[in-house]
């Protein structure tokens, strides 16, 4: 049976790489934590009783970080194209925008240099906008950007003054 192309709704998930998993980075935590523990405590045997001190300062810091690092592993954005709306969600550290707007109105500026996101932006009465692409590369943003252009109806230019 053939596909209907035209019932498809078109999406495009962009996220952030993660190189460990939760997992792995707990083992890491883990071997670092044990190694230090050691070194701190044949220290301490000696008499020299900073040194701990500095290694557990050591390891709550270490400890902060890869908290952060937890917290944005999954953060990513999803750029949808559904029931007549275009639909942008943004999740970072668990937090999630959604942001609606109607594609007659909408406006899609292409990134043009490589640092540049795809700047989308409501250009009815809202004027709501927003940048996407923080986790993709220049050429997937582009090719993002160019795709959802070929996708949207042109914008309705506003009516000339009588």
């Amino acid at each position: 049976m053939p596909r209907d192309h035209s019932r498809e709704q078109p999406q495009w998930l962009l996220a952030r790489h993660s190189a460990l998993t939760a997992r792995q980075l707990l083992r890491a935590y883990g071997l670092l934590c044990l190694f230090s523990l050691v070194v701190a405590a044949a220290f301490a045997l000696r008499g020299l009783w900073y040194i701990p001190v500095f290694s557990f300062a050591e390891l709550a810091l270490v400890a902060f970080a890869l908290l952060h690092y937890l917290r944005h592993a999954r953060d990513y954005e999803h750029i949808a194209l559904r029931d007549g709306e275009l639909i942008i969600e943004q999740v970072s550290a668990g937090h999630c925008r959604r942001h609606h707007f109607h594609p007659w109105r909408t406006r899609i500026d292409v990134p043009q240099w490589p640092r540049q996101l795809i700047h989308i932006k409501d250009i009815g009465g809202g004027g709501a906008h927003v940048e996407v692409g923080v986790f993709a590369t220049p050429e997937r943003r582009r090719q993002v950007a160019q795709e959802l252009l070929a996708l949207l109806p042109p914008p309705l230019s506003p009516p000339a003054p009588p």
